[in-house]
């Protein structure tokens, strides 16, 4: 073919496509099994293409300023300011009947803790997300550096996930069973407790764990929570380069749960823990002996949908022994992939519900704080767009958090909202994953930071309040930490 001839033949198919795309319908055309599309004129020559006025890295920098409220103003100045904070701001904390007392309790508390000789335990449940102690680690460290309190908190004995702030390994002999997610292994039972998983063993058995925690890494008060004991049940400490500590016996056989106890003059971050017999091993708590413990229990894969399939009885004792006053639920980005109607959404609201209800009814005493998925792109037409049914979704696990009286947060927002994902991902460094699904590290310490900033302005207004109220002892505010 001559050149003329290409160039005409090249024009005449550009201008059938052009055609089609013109008189396609946008919604498809519908076969025996597929969807057919054909993009539609003016995304194939670009004529409209979407602008967003503001990078979702530029929103959220003015998120975090506005958030810095200027606490040196008289009360009704400062009031009007925090109140502006709670209802404009992305990232306030939606709160039942917009009640500015629901965390009040809550951050008595918090304030008294060391001076009363009290540890109290926050616990985060979450997906993958979560997962190697991602956002909880960012929490726990502010938290610690406000209230006190040390250590990494409650873990499992067995965690085959690598984790940013401990090292664990254990013997061969050790079994361990997860109620929930892509790495679940279902036990007969339901006797999973506050971890949401158990390890059992028979015979000797051993575990190591290693703190690598840049601050607040020490801890003197170790709890192991076990049950269904053989009788003359052993359990030993051993600190790494340091002599055994007493060994605990349990003489008869329990089929309850129990906890050994060891305590010490001086903190440590290395240790083994000897066991011999037969049982069931719930966790050990890693803390101080005053102060706040903040709990990482991720679930890779999971809806949050799993805590009804629990035993209640275990689940309630285990938190009423850690004395936990917040938990934090982060769920909603694995429901994604099998939400494709509306029906659907409504599906999902409706387990949640359960899940609520049922935490509520076994941890009366704790603040609830129900944290909804990010941004989350999947192609549509061939372009990458966030996920259909996302908004709708995390609309609802607001509303039923509401209803059912718990606070709800919005990393949707945060995160600057609608295909703000493909901007965090194109960050150099990324700030989310290249699945267009997961945080990255850098980008999962910003969520982290960006909700520890919003729940220390409820702190602050609450101390505010206070003073003002003269119900407690004038003290610093929390000055937030700059990181």
């Amino acid at each position: 073919m001559k050149a003329k001839e290409i160039i005409i033949f090249f024009v005449s198919i550009l201008m059938v496509l052009a055609a089609i795309a013109l008189v396609f319908p946008n919604k498809g055309v519908e076969g025996y099994f597929h969807t057919y599309r054909f993009p539609h004129l003016d995304k194939l020559l670009n004529f409209h293409p979407e602008k967003k006025e503001v990078k979702a890295l530029d929103r959220m920098k003015n998120i975090e300023q506005n958030m810095q409220l200027d606490d040196s103003q008289p009360m009704s100045a400062y009031d009007r300011e925090f109140m502006q904070f709670n209802a404009k701001n992305p990232a306030r904390i939606y709160l039942p009947h917009n009640n500015v007392h629901y965390f009040d309790r809550l951050f008595a508390q918090m304030d008294s803790c060391v001076s009363k000789g009290e540890l109290l335990h926050v616990v985060h449940y979450g997906d993958s997300q979560i997962e190697a102690d991602r956002i909880t680690s960012y929490i726990r460290e502010r938290l610690q550096s406000q209230f006190g309190g040390s250590g990494p908190g409650l873990l499992p004995v067995v965690q085959p996930i690598h984790s940013y702030t401990v090292k664990q390994r254990n013997s061969n002999n050790m079994e361990r069973y997860l109620v929930d997610g892509t790495l679940q292994k279902v036990a007969l039972g339901r006797r999973y407790g506050a971890l949401a998983q158990y390890t059992t063993f028979s015979g000797n058995a051993n575990f190591h764990i290693y703190t690598k925690m840049d601050r607040h890494n020490t801890f003197n008060n170790i709890r192991l929570f076990v049950g269904n004991t053989s009788p003359n049940f052993r359990a030993q400490l051993v600190p790494d380069n340091s002599k055994p500590l007493e060994t605990h016996i349990i003489a008869k056989a329990t089929p309850g749960a129990s906890i050994i106890n060891w305590k010490m003059r001086r903190g440590i971050s290395a240790f083994t823990i000897n066991v011999s017999g037969s049982g069931e091993l719930y966790g050990v708590s890693l803390d101080a002996q005053c102060g706040i413990a903040v709990d990482n229990v991720p679930m890779r894969g999971s809806r949050g949908t799993f805590f009804t399939r629990m035993d209640q009885t275990l689940f309630s004792y285990m938190h009423q022994q850690l004395n936990t006053q917040l938990i934090l639920l982060e769920f909603g980005g694995n429901a994604m992939p099998i939400i494709q109607t509306q029906q659907d959404v409504l599906a999902y609201r409706q387990l949640m519900d359960m899940q609520i209800r049922w935490i509520k009814q076994c941890c009366p005493q704790a603040t609830l704080i129900l944290l909804g998925p990010t941004d989350m792109s999947e192609k549509v037409d061939g372009q990458l767009q966030t996920r259909r049914l996302l908004e709708e979704n995390i609309q609802c696990m607001r509303d039923i958090a509401l209803r059912d009286g718990i606070a709800f947060w919005n990393m949707y927002d945060v995160m600057g909202g609608r295909n703000s994902m493909q901007e965090w991902v194109s960050q150099n460094p990324p700030l989310a994953m290249p699945d267009y699904t997961h945080l990255s590290n850098a980008g999962a310490e910003m969520i982290g930071k960006m909700f520890v900033e919003s729940l220390l302005n409820y702190y602050d207004h609450y101390q505010k309040r206070s003073i003002a109220d003269n119900k407690q002892p004038q003290r610093a505010l929390t000055n937030k930490i700059k990181k």
